[in-house]
């Protein structure tokens, strides 16, 4: 992993509030958003795509579908309010740690946080393939570059890195030690030195010592914001969670810092009959990323539709009520399954038997003949049954050993570049919703859908997802 570039000069603006305007830590970044829509823009991200590409040769086009992997729109009303609750609570922390403050500077030399208010611990939760840890990819790279360079801030020398979060997959079976540690080698990767790389294997096993270096890093680099993805591999660590989550509890406590958890519902295991731990764990807010209960949701439509405009093949057939249930009886709602099978459906119609069009019998075809590792995790999911719920993860995760990214891979500044970040073509052509009730394959009756009403008007959405960039 390459270091992160810091901005080569941070732009301070004035919001006419004298605690963000005076701060340096928070003066050049971005307001969380102001309304829904706001953050609607902010984390949509779309596959670079332009129709005229489906008369490139076909070697070429199968290596265009693999763009699809990289589309991602915020439909659920739970992705915009995470994004604008993190990013508010990340204000709130920097606000109390203000540098150029007395207050700021007795933090920074150990000093306690004397703010009105505490900072909190949040959880994102949901099944695998829910994109999660893209929702958390989109919500960082919303809040600006992970490492900012100040020179000077109001005729004031401040030649201080910042590092607006730091973001780690928690291990199996790992130990409070070595949780520690992988925060110490990445803030050496991150800023390109070697000034935490083994610095935990030199202090005695004590909770106290491993707070007291990820103090230093948090308070050096003005830390904004610890992510911790995988949060369920806590469940395999027995006595020893208890010891991560003392020590997630108190740099919230101690130094006012913002916390994100990241994980399948196996973690909240970890939070039954624990109402102490429960309450620490999701006070900042718990953001559940619930797959939808049937095609004929309104937010896996408006899924569903958004990615079908992504076609190279040349016979792009029109989106409909048969699509969506397709799409749903395939992979139960998904949305990591629903893209890799809507992209393998379009590289099968591009075969020299293939008809160049993707349609409903296809995708079934594709599912049922290409996608057998799946198979019993889709099962698990229509079946229903709550006792056979927790193996769905697993099953995933054999299907699909490579969808977890090394540690490496993350944490880094991934705003996509302008061709980039858009959420479909500017051709896109708007789908009425059907007014008739009808039965798929599987005997699922889809239920009778009137014009959709969603927390944005019919015009927004299009106006979104039709934009040429964002």
């Amino acid at each position: 992993m390459e270091p992160a570039t810091p901005e080569a000069t941070l732009d301070y603006r004035e919001v006419g509030v004298p605690e963000f305007d005076n701060n340096p830590l928070l003066a050049h970044l971005r307001l969380p958003p102001e309304k829904d829509t706001d953050a609607f823009v902010a984390l949509g991200i779309g596959a670079k795509f332009d129709p005229n590409e489906r008369d490139l040769p076909t070697s070429v086009r199968r290596i265009r579908v693999s763009r699809l992997r990289q589309f991602f729109i915020p439909v659920l009303p739970v992705h915009r309010r995470a994004l604008i609750n993190i990013s508010s609570q990340m204000f709130d922390s920097y606000s109390a740690r203000n540098p150029m403050t007395p207050e700021g500077q007795a933090i920074l030399y150990g000093g306690p946080t004397n703010a009105p208010y505490r900072s909190t611990i949040s959880f994102v939760a949901g099944h695998s393939g829910m994109g999660k840890s893209t929702l958390m990819d989109r919500i960082l790279a919303s809040l600006g570059n992970q490492v900012c360079q100040h020179q000077t801030f109001k005729d004031k020398e401040f030649p201080e890195k910042q590092i607006l979060w730091l973001r780690r997959n928690l291990p199996e079976h790992c130990t409070l030690g070595t949780l520690c540690a992988t925060f110490g080698d990445h803030t050496d990767r991150v800023l390109g030195t070697k000034l935490y790389s083994g610095a935990f294997t030199k202090v005695r096993a004590d909770r106290s010592q491993y707070l007291k270096q990820i103090r230093k890093i948090i308070t050096d680099h003005h830390v904004g914001m610890l992510v911790l993805d995988e949060f369920q591999n806590l469940s395999l660590m027995g006595v020893g969670a208890k010891k991560i989550i003392a020590l997630l509890v108190n740099l919230r406590d101690e130094l006012g810092l913002p916390i994100v958890l990241v994980g399948t519902y196996k973690a909240l295991r970890l939070l039954e009959g624990n109402m102490s731990s429960a309450r620490r764990l999701c006070e900042g807010g718990y953001f559940d990323l619930a797959r939808p209960p049937s095609a004929g949701d309104e937010a896996w439509n408006l899924f569903c539709e958004a990615a079908w405009n992504y076609m190279w093949v040349r016979k792009p057939a029109e989106f409909g009520t048969e699509i969506t249930d397709a799409l749903y009886e395939v992979s139960q709602g998904i949305s990591g399954i629903m893209l890799s099978v809507l992209a393998t459906a379009q590289l099968a119609a591009m075969e020299e038997d293939g008809a160049e069009k993707v349609d409903a019998d296809l995708i079934r075809k594709v599912y049922r003949e290409r996608m057998t590792p799946l198979h019993p995790a889709i099962r698990i999911l229509r079946s229903g049954d709550p006792n056979l719920m927790e193996g769905f993860d697993d099953l995933y995760r054999n299907a699909y050993p490579s969808g977890d990214r090394s540690e490496d891979d993350i944490g880094t500044d991934q705003r996509p570049s302008d061709g980039e970040n858009s959420l479909a073509s500017a051709t896109q052509s708007s789908t009425e919703p059907q007014n008739t009730e009808s039965q798929s394959k599987s005997g699922r009756r889809t239920r009778k859908t009137s014009a959709r009403t969603p927390g944005m008007t019919k015009e927004q959405i299009e106006k979104l997802v039709t934009a040429d960039s964002i």
